[in-house]
Order: C-alpha cells, then structure tokens, then sequence
C-alpha cells in the first residue's frame, strides 16, 4: 500500500506540542545537572552551531542566551567553523561550543566539533534528537530531545523542541525561574494558536494568486523568518526570502507586487518601526500578514491578515509560537501543488561531505 502523501510531515507539525511538553518535563527533570554543568564548566563566550535549519536554530538561540545569561553569544554555519577556523574561532577565552543536529549524523557539525577542540576548544554541549548519534558520543554533555524524532526529510517538530531545549538551558544557566515558567506555558499556547489559525492558513497556502513569499522579522525573530523561508521553499518549492525586517527597505521590496505574500513576525521592540514598513508595501499592492502578540489590522498599518497570539508571554519567550502556523503553511502549499513534503526534491534527512 503506498504511503500517504505528506503524513508524516503532517503528523510532526500537528504533533510537536507534545514533543515540547515532553522535552521540558525531560529536561526539567535534570535541572541540577544543568546548573552544574554550567557552573563549573564556566565560559565567557558561546557559539551555537549547524547547518539549515539548525544553523537558524542557532540564530534565534545566540539571542535569546546573551540576552537571558547577558554572555556574549553568536551563530555561525558549522562549515564556517571548519573552512574558516582563524576567523570564526578568533576570541582566545573560555568558549562553550553548542553543536545543534536534529540526527546527530551532519557531517559539517561533527568536523565543526573537531575543528574546534583542535584548535584547544574543551567545551562542548550538544542539542540533538538521537540519544545513539555520533554527536553524542563524541561530547561530554547533551541534551537530546527523543520525543521529536522525526521521519519525514524536513524538519518541523524537531526545529522548534530542539530550540526550546536551547531556551531552557539558557533560563536554567541564568537562574530565571520566571522564564522557565513562561516556556513551560508554550505547549498550551501552542495548541490554541495553531487550533485557531489553521483554517486560515490552509486558505493562504492553496491561494493560487501568491508567486512569491517574503519573510520578516528583526532581532531574534530573523531566524526564525530564515527557518519559516526554508519550510516553503522544501516542501512546496515557492520562491520565498527571508530578511531583516527593515533591511527589506533596501532594493528587496522592489519585488513586492499583486502577487506577493509578505509575512511579517512582528517583535514589541521594533514594531514602531516595523508597521510603518507593512503599510508601505501594502501600497505596492502586496498582501501582508502580520503575526504578532495582539493588534487589529488597522493598527498594525493596514495588513491583510493577522494571526493574533494573545500569550501573555514576553518577546523572547512567545517567537516559538510562530513556528507552527508557517510550517503549515509551507505544508499546505505543498499539497497544493501536488507535492509530497515528506520528500523534498534533491534532499536527504542527513548530509554527508
């Protein structure tokens, strides 16, 4: 019997809040381990590695820990690390290197990991799905997501557990229980706003006037604007961008016409500047669509469409939730044009060099 198309990408998207659940008793569970490993490991600095979307994994990540733990933090490609060791390893102090793979298999990271303790690194964390992955074994501490094991090629469940993970750790190695609490909020919230935006969202996705996808969002939000890019352009093959939201001002919203969808993952630090831009490319006769904790369409510059979060959380903690609803969407316009998101055209679930 042949397998039905897209299932298991379905099944991930739609399944990941337990994952998140799951993940957080998992990792809450072992919350002195934690506080140790950081205590007494001790780093002035933190860089998060990977490659697609765990690379943008690692954007969101660098900002959310230097903004919770005040440690400088950064992001780069696991391939920088490896190709280009004297100039992304520059910085001679205590560095804690986080290797992020959903199979623990990639072979960038796992030469980015031995790149790194060849030239005297000592310290590094993994975050992973697979307890028995080389990743694992090749560290002394990890945290590993298993309940978000996936099948299909595409990441979806996988990205954003594997992100709160990072998140967690970084509540616990600051000691702020209030964030800890708001993480541990995420499942409920998660639920509801993926309840109440999928009618919607498959609407979106099955619209045939829509070429072209533009994803924004400033600060930590851009990484998850470069996640939400890819999920379209694996599955449904769309063309889709992703960019700072104000940089779009800078030659990209010349492609903005009848035919664009701009989806804008709107932050409380930068929105007085950010609805201004929406209701610019509104004028270009693009259709615009906002997710953001609370706004009516008019109040946030005339937009199309809103996804509303109603959260209650802060900035940093409530981006996950915008996870969700986009992965859908890039979902949903596969199956529109009778593609399989389970298996994107050229891609593998492990790259091997």
């Amino acid at each position: 019997m042949t397998q039905e198309r897209g299932i298991h990408t379905y099944r991930e998207i739609m399944g990941q809040f337990a994952a998140w659940e799951a993940t957080l008793d998992d990792l809450l569970s072992q919350k002195r381990r934690l506080e140790r490993f950081f205590q007494e490991e001790g780093f002035e600095e933190v860089v998060f590695t990977g490659c697609g979307s765990s690379y943008f994994l690692s954007l969101v990540a660098a900002a959310a820990f230097q903004t919770i733990t005040g440690i400088r933090s950064s992001a780069l490609p696991a391939s920088e690390i490896f190709l280009y060791p004297e100039r992304s390893l520059m910085h001679k102090g205590a560095i804690l290197l986080v290797a992020v793979s959903r199979s623990g298999e990639t072979m960038e990271t796992l030469k980015a990991v031995k790149t790194f303790r060849g030239r005297g690194g000592e310290r590094v964390l993994a975050i992973t799905c697979y307890q028995e992955s080389a990743l694992v074994k090749s560290v002394s501490f990890s945290l590993v997501a298993r309940k978000a094991e996936e099948k299909s090629v595409v990441q979806t469940g996988s990205f954003s557990t594997m992100l709160l993970a990072a998140q967690l750790f970084a509540a616990i190695a600051a000691g702020r229980a209030d964030y800890q609490i708001e993480l541990k909020a995420l499942p409920t919230y998660g639920t509801r706003v993926m309840k109440e935006s999928h009618p919607f969202i498959q609407r979106k996705a099955e619209d045939e006037r829509y070429a072209q996808f533009f994803f924004l969002g400033s600060g930590g939000y851009y990484g998850l604007a470069c996640e939400a890019s890819l999920k379209m352009k694996e599955m449904s093959l769309s063309q889709a961008e992703p960019f700072h939201s104000l940089e779009f001002r800078h030659g990209p919203k010349s492609m903005v016409d009848e035919h664009s969808l701009v989806i804008a993952l709107l932050s409380d630090s930068a929105m007085s500047y950010e609805v201004p831009l929406l209701a610019e490319l509104k004028g270009y006769g693009g259709q615009v669509l906002a997710l953001v904790e609370r706004g009516s369409k008019d109040e946030l510059g005339g937009v199309d469409y809103v996804i509303p979060l109603h959260s209650g959380l802060s900035e940093l903690a409530r981006g996950l939730l915008f996870m969700p609803p986009l992965q859908l969407l890039g979902y949903y316009r596969a199956m529109a044009k009778g593609l399989n998101p389970d298996r994107p055209a050229h891609l593998d679930p492990v790259v091997r060099l």
